[in-house]
């Protein structure tokens, strides 16, 4: 008989256990998604939003390469028959906008005609040619056309301004202005305290 009661008491504690089983899966199952769950709203827009932009970036590479390709086909449809070397290019390129505009009425005088002043001499004592001469030790003598144009002597340098300079004699270049305000007024300093 105990042989007997024996199987009947594993079948009443699997009867037992049964539905305390079925209590654990149940509230298992009943359990709120995670922060980061697929079913979360808030997941769900941040995955839209990443792939949406991952879609725009490889069609933006796409339609950047497309572009590339058609530049670079209208390039070689309209190139010159001979392209100029790359270091004749790039001269090029920079001296076109350094190129000074000279006034069209001063005459190219030629760097000889102009001669130094003697030493000693006062520079308001200077005439025309030794105001070139002078620009010509400044490393100015590019200017010399235009100062013989005005008849700028020796008086009439140790007076002038920088307004002067940009506007009648046409130096459009600052530092070359500034450069000859210095040389003048290390000229004023030489003529005042002798």
């Amino acid at each position: 008989m105990l042989a007997l009661r024996r199987p009947n008491l594993l079948r009443v504690a699997a009867r037992a256990s049964n539905p305390v089983r079925r209590m654990c899966a149940v509230a298992a199952e009943e359990a709120p998604p995670g922060n980061f769950s697929l079913s979360n709203p808030t997941v769900q827009g941040f995955l839209g939003a990443f792939a949406c932009t991952y879609i725009g970036i490889l069609r933006w590479q796409s339609k950047d390469k497309q572009l590339a390709k058609e530049v670079a086909a209208h390039k070689a449809a309209h190139a010159p028959a001979h392209e100029p070397s790359p270091v004749v290019a790039a001269v090029a390129a920079v001296a076109e906008p350094a190129a000074p505009a000279a006034p069209a009425a001063a005459p190219a005088a030629p760097a000889a005609t102009f001669v130094a002043a003697p030493v000693g001499t006062s520079p308001a004592l200077w005439k025309v040619g030794e105001v070139c001469g002078w620009l010509d030790t400044l490393e100015l003598g590019v200017h010399a056309p235009a100062f013989k144009t005005h008849a700028v002597d020796g008086k009439l340098l140790l007076t002038l301004t920088e307004q002067d300079m940009y506007s009648v004699l046409n130096i459009v270049s600052p530092l070359h202005r500034k450069k000859l305000a210095m040389g003048i007024a290390d000229l004023r300093a030489a003529y005042a305290s002798p």
